[in-house]
């Protein structure tokens, strides 16, 4: 059984991997990254980037995870990811004990 501190709903992920979906292009093209260069930083290929990127895949957690922190680490990107409020902050503050 996993405690309450370290559960994060179905609901909670799905909707954020919804939001950074439907930006991720945007998002790529503030980092001036190509779907190659991005595919590779992330660890998939380039055609399971572009289908995620398309819409045309499901975004997993753990590749949400990676764009998440790939992006709030870029100047260019930051504010971007910390305006869509998917940075899972809330996330940290709970695993911290901080809520």
């Amino acid at each position: 059984m996993i405690r309450d501190k370290w559960f994060i709903s179905k609901d909670h992920k799905d909707a954020s991997i919804a939001i950074l979906q439907s930006n991720l292009a945007a998002l790529r093209a503030k980092a001036d990254i190509n779907q190659e260069e991005i595919s590779s930083i992330i660890g998939v290929s380039r055609q399971t980037y572009c289908a995620i990127e398309s819409g045309k895949r499901e975004m997993s957690w753990n590749t949400f995870l990676s764009f998440i922190f790939f992006f709030h680490e870029l100047d260019t990107t930051r504010d971007m990811i910390n305006e869509l409020k998917i940075y899972p902050i809330e996330l940290i503050y709970k695993f911290n004990d901080r809520t």
